[in-house]
């Protein structure tokens, strides 16, 4: 191994517990540090989230569920007699990708009552299947679906598909919240080497080496057919799915998500807080996994990440391969051009009247030129740009405005709003639809101004 592919931990400010790599299917590098070893157990927070969808896709390739099912079927005892129709129309795929009803992890809200159930009887705040929001409660009644459908825990029930052939650690575990069900959404205990059996086997299947690889996996019941329906589904939770650039705190967090697995520039990753990763990057057949504790350093992960991405670019330029573009809140991810920007209009270019708010909107215009919110006491205005900002001052608290907008890739329009005057920040504006109906999500990062702007907004196109 060369040194420009060993992965460097030494000026990374935090613990760094255990690194492996894998190049080709071969470990190039397996370096534990104290006070951890091979053998000890890690919480690997996030991560789990990726091994309930995994849970999930494997029923589904079973036959037992569909991902297109709404989740309420399988929870009726958790149910409101009279559902919200938000609810009543959200599916197990929304879940999946993160587009819930909720934004909040709802069984934070109230932790005495049921988790689980808390999904279901907390007030839908907008329509699913629209706009990514991370919550965790998602995966975790996943994890309920898992026990309810199957009647193991979302380890056991991997585990005599392939987890227990490819060398998973058999004392590896998931915690269970105070109510006995598994936390989906981050509890699993497991050691690094299980993390990288798993994205060894994963990686085999998005490349479709599986079948030479890992023969001895294909078991009756689990035949190949089983495997190439699986197969299809984990390509689906790895791709780009929903874009993520008004939420994400790092570069990174800013490429996109799938379903319960990130993506990054040239690749995708299951992502724990604190540094518990598994990092695909498919053509270069290159897996990285690490194991931290960035938690006391805002933003920390990011070391990881670059040193990941060093590695994965080097081995890009000497097969003389360039990087996927790279998001920035002000170079957003997908399409910027002209093109791109006429489809998304085409869409969703109207005059909407919002459903009651607690910020007094109550119509938003959007045409060829601009987006316009309307309250009682302001009409904020916000020009669409193809490339480069326009300056604007708002209507209601006179700063400065510098306005950005793109078409993302999945067909959602951004403006990134830049404050630059006696106050300083931005606001972030996300508008997804179809069919005369609109999700907005309004995200404001100023500390005394634009209080409206935050929070999830549903309008339906007036007549006319």
């Amino acid at each position: 191994m060369t040194n420009s592919l060993y992965f460097h931990h030494e000026q990374i400010p935090y613990p760094v517990y255990s690194i492996l790599v894998s190049h080709h299917g071969k470990r190039i590098q397996e370096e534990y540090f104290a006070p951890c070893s091979q053998r000890t157990l890690h919480r690997m927070f996030s991560v789990t989230k990726s091994f309930t969808a995994l849970a999930v896709c494997a029923l589904a390739a079973e036959g037992r569920i569909s991902l297109s099912d709404p989740i309420i079927r399988y929870f009726p005892d958790y149910t409101p007699e009279n559902p919200h129709p938000w609810l009543a129309r959200m599916t197990i795929q929304d879940l999946l990708d993160m587009r819930t009803c909720h934004k909040v992890t709802t069984y934070k809200l109230n932790p005495s009552e049921n988790w689980v159930r808390s999904f279901f009887t907390t007030l839908p705040d907008h329509r699913s299947g629209q706009i990514f929001k991370y919550d965790t409660s998602a995966a975790h009644t996943l994890a309920a679906l898992v026990k309810r459908v199957s009647g193991s825990g979302i380890l056991d029930c991997l585990r005599p598909i392939y987890l227990n052939q490819i060398g998973f650690s058999e004392e590896a575990y998931v915690l269970c919240d105070p109510f006995g069900d598994e936390i989906g959404g981050s509890g699993m205990l497991a050691l690094p080497e299980d993390l990288m059996v798993t994205a060894e086997f994963l990686m085999a299947l998005y490349q479709d080496t599986w079948k030479e690889r890992y023969a001895s996996v294909i078991q009756a019941p689990y035949d190949e057919a089983f495997f190439t329906r699986y197969r299809d589904l984990i390509r689906q939770c790895v791709s780009f799915r929903s874009a993520t650039i008004h939420e994400g705190k790092t570069l990174d967090e800013c490429q996109g998500y799938g379903s319960q697995f990130w993506r990054l520039r040239n690749g995708f990753m299951m992502y724990g807080m604190g540094g518990q990763y598994a990092a695909f990057f498919p053509e270069e057949d290159l897996i990285i996994v690490t194991t931290a504790d960035s938690q006391s350093l805002q933003g920390g992960t990011q070391y990881l990440l670059d040193e990941m991405n060093r590695i994965d670019m080097i081995l890009r330029t000497e097969a003389g391969r360039s990087s996927h573009p790279v998001s920035l809140p002000d170079c957003p991810e997908g399409n910027g051009d002209a093109e791109a920007m006429l489809e998304v209009l085409s869409r969703l270019s109207g005059t909407y009247r919002f459903l009651d708010n607690p910020k007094g909107f109550h119509t938003c215009t959007i045409d060829s030129d601009a987006v316009t919110l309307e309250s009682a006491d302001a009409a904020f205005r916000f020009p669409i740009t193809v490339t480069g900002t326009e300056e604007i001052r708002d209507p209601k608290y006179h700063q400065r405005l510098h306005v950005r907008t793109s078409a993302l890739k999945d067909g959602s329009l951004y403006q990134y709003v830049q404050i630059q005057d006696e106050y300083l920040g931005s606001i972030r504006i996300l508008i997804q639809g179809g069919n005369g109906k609109i999700t907005i999500y309004l995200r404001k990062i100023e500390e005394s101004l634009f209080s409206e702007m935050d929070g999830f907004f549903e309008a339906e196109r007036t007549a006319g």
